[in-house]
């Protein structure tokens, strides 16, 4: 085999079953997300173990696009006698930075997962979120969030609006889809009809609760496997989704026993804007011979950061009538734009 080859792993890409309908096929393809070379992860190095504490915990970048110091990151050192010793120690870097960097985003969202252990059909939309944050004075703005679904075709503009806090802590929901699409209600993010539709509460959304959530998966399974025996880690560092450049996290438990929850998990973190921009999460075969089962996944494309969404991102406003101009809107947005609220 030629050295070039070693660590070569199937190319990855959002398979479009037959039941998945006709405008999320054309979303996803409009992508690029049905392109084999969604996922590019052929290593002239090969893949390796683990890194060395400067390579795992790399300088990060600062809001301003400078190196930071590695030095920030001593709080973290990597556990090197567990083999998710590197990927928590790389995870809560990267969960720092992130709370420190990162105020807002706005992005385009692909997800698939398996509710009621029946695989949704993907789910595309356009998601604005702003995080909290307190300034000087001790003023604090509530975690925001507003999304328009583009696809499938049952939840076409379907628009969600949350804003920690108001609203008696429920979201408002424009319902979309086909019939009586312009009706919106108030729906309880931990209730039964939000969970008919995400595996995730709303109020879960945003980097840095799923840099948290990551940290307390790894933390889990390094309690329930403590020796490690059924952990498997793989790194690979030159791995690139949609064409940016990632670092790719694999981890690998071969056998059900013992608590961990899941067969495999891959998260694949930019590496320039070190933030998670793929995770995939699977089950253990249900037969001898199958393929892993694919729990959920999440890619995230078109990807801004700290564009200084407006606060009219956020209005109820854009819950009515027709949706114009982006769902994340800066100042600049709004000036060029005074419709981009809403049109009735």
């Amino acid at each position: 085999m030629d050295e070039s080859e070693i660590g070569r792993v199937s190319v990855q890409k959002i398979a479009v079953e037959d039941q998945t309908d006709q405008l999320a096929k054309q979303a996803i393809a409009e992508l690029g997300l049905d392109d084999s070379n969604v996922i590019q992860q052929v290593s002239a190095t090969s893949p390796v173990k683990s890194f060395s504490t400067r390579d795992a915990l790399a300088p990060l970048m600062d809001a301003k696009g400078t190196a930071g110091n590695p030095d920030d990151h001593r709080s973290h050192p990597p556990i090197a006698d567990h083999p998710l010793g590197w990927a928590l120690g790389f995870a809560k870097a990267h969960a720092d930075h992130i709370r420190q960097n990162v105020s807002d985003y706005s992005c385009k969202l692909i997800k698939r997962e398996r509710i009621d252990g029946e695989l949704q059909t993907p789910q595309i939309m356009d998601l604005a979120v702003r995080v909290e944050q307190s300034n000087e004075q001790g003023d604090v703005s509530p975690l925001s969030v507003f999304l328009q679904y583009q696809s499938p075709r049952t939840l076409r503009d379907r628009r969600v609006l949350y804003i920690e806090g108001e609203n008696e802590g429920k979201a408002r929901v424009r319902k979309g889809g086909g019939a009586l699409s312009y009706l919106v209600l108030s729906i309880d993010p931990h209730g039964r009809q939000a969970k008919e539709q995400s595996n995730y509460p709303i109020t879960d959304i945003g980097f840095d609760k799923i840099m948290s959530r990551l940290i307390g998966l790894i933390e889990f399974d390094m309690e329930n496997d403590p020796t490690g025996d059924n952990t498997e880690v793989t790194y690979f560092r030159n791995a690139r989704v949609m064409g940016r450049p990632a670092t790719h996290i694999q981890i690998v438990h071969p056998s059900n026993e013992g608590g961990v929850t899941f067969h495999r998990a891959n998260a694949y973190i930019d590496d320039e804007l070190h933030v998670p921009i793929r995770l995939e999460v699977y089950d253990w075969p249900a037969a001898e011979g199958d393929s892993p089962e694919l729990k959920e996944e999440y890619t995230y494309a078109d990807l801004k950061l700290n564009v200084g969404l407006a606060n009219a991102t956020f209005a109820s406003t854009r819950l009515k009538g027709k949706l114009d101009g982006p769902v994340g809107l800066t100042q600049s947005d709004v000036k060029a734009s005074p419709n981009a609220v809403a049109k009735d």
